[in-house]
């Protein structure tokens, strides 16, 4: 066997539990290695996506986990960095047929993880937008906060999220709901957004001006009421910049 052979079946031993015995006396530790890896991977997925944990119970969750970490190797050493595909695992993963929402709910889980650890960034200055001219206020870029998400799904994740709460289990075809994920007060929070402002964020997201976000809330509610939505967004450290 070659080096370059040697060495891509070593780290397959070590890296994803792969088989060692040709290693001979040396099999059992590496084994135990790779083990120790699976399960601390597998470990780490608990903790990013508690929601899942509560939805399917902990023996699913766990061998849920270790099946993904068996085909997904770490690209971090940082282990808060790892679980970013489970959302895109669980579609495939036969066991979890019967639970159509749960990889939407997986994204949601991840987006609360990585508002946690988002960047901070300045509060926003309404200085800016005072110093603007009125006339010219359509035409601002509006910049969201780092740490906001929106999780847009076919089945109504915010409720059942809030179900563990609330005790009511929402009905599964009553329809689609778009999340906001967000940090305000150094806490990650989460709330079912109307249309109309999920179609404002979702354009000033995708880099929409202030007037373009407004546009696309007036065409989903032509009463939507702007001069609320837009200080409750600034309130919720929402947007970051406006200008």
């Amino acid at each position: 066997m070659s080096l370059d052979a040697s060495l891509g079946r070593f780290a397959g031993a070590v890296a994803q539990g792969g088989d060692s015995d040709w290693l001979g006396p040396h099999a059992r530790g590496v084994s135990a290695y790779a083990a120790n890896r699976l399960f601390n991977r597998a470990d780490a997925l608990a903790e990013v996506y508690p929601t899942l944990v509560l939805l399917v119970g902990e023996p699913f969750f766990a061998a849920m986990a270790r099946e993904f970490a068996r085909c997904t190797p770490s690209l971090s050493g940082d282990l808060n960095c790892y679980g970013a595909g489970l959302p895109d695992f669980i579609a495939g993963f036969e066991p979890a047929r019967d639970l159509p929402y749960l990889p939407d709910m997986a994204r949601l889980d991840w987006a609360r993880h990585l508002a946690y650890y988002a960047a901070d960034v300045a509060a926003f200055d309404p200085a800016g937008l005072a110093a603007t001219p009125p006339e010219r206020h359509g035409a601002l870029p509006v910049r969201l906060h780092p740490a906001v998400a929106l999780v847009e799904s076919g089945y109504p994740i915010v409720s059942i999220l809030d179900a563990h709460d609330s005790g009511a289990w929402p009905d599964l075809g009553q329809g689609g709901e778009t999340a906001l994920v967000y940090r305000a007060a150094n806490r990650v929070r989460t709330r079912l957004l109307a249309a109309p402002e999920a179609a404002l964020l979702l354009a000033w997201r995708d880099g929409a001006d202030l007037a373009g976000g407004l546009a696309a809330a007036l065409a989903c509610d032509e009463a939507f009421d702007f001069s609320t939505a837009l200080p409750r967004l600034i309130g919720d450290e929402v947007i970051a910049a406006i200008g």
